[in-house]
């Protein structure tokens, strides 16, 4: 996209005057993969209907597996501004659904959300089991969950 020819953005100077809703807050959502923005479109639906609240979209270059996502976002007809942008605005909240990249340089404060199974897990396996030499991870855990679940 040609810097002659773009969108004006909730957060870019002189948006105000082409607004139709003034939002009372707006919520910067931070996209690390197409994985994170699946989970994403299960809860953001929550703010579908309030327009008081403006949802900005980025994605940091922090994943070795976000080809593509800019292009995905657009597709989506999301406000989306580059990470640099992002980090140079004041929000009033900051979602992501990954810990990496550099979330504490967002000016907001920032609900990280699990995005799967694989983020809260239980595993088996010991610390540091995740190489693939032979016996990695064959031990018992040193820690077992407490306590019971009991149907009702």
């Amino acid at each position: 996209m040609s810097t002659a020819v773009r969108s004006l953005v909730a957060v870019d100077p002189g948006a105000a005057a082409w607004r139709t809703i003034s939002p009372e807050r707006t919520v910067l959502v931070i996209v690390h993969t197409v994985t994170a923005w699946n989970r994403f479109e299960d809860v953001l639906v929550v703010f579908d209907s309030d327009r008081r609240i403006q949802l900005v979209f980025t994605f940091p270059d922090a994943s070795a597996v976000s080809g593509g996502i800019q292009e995905h976002l657009t597709a989506q007809g999301a406000q989306v501004i580059p990470w640099d942008r992002a980090l140079t605005v004041d929000f009033d909240l900051a979602l992501s659904a990954h810990h990496s990249g550099d979330l504490h340089r967002v000016r907001a404060p920032v609900a990280v959300l699990s995005h799967g199974m694989g983020y809260t897990k239980y595993s088996h396996r010991e610390p540091g089991a995740g190489s693939r030499e032979p016996g990695a991870g064959s031990r018992e855990p040193t820690a077992r969950p407490t306590g019971s679940v009991r149907g009702g």
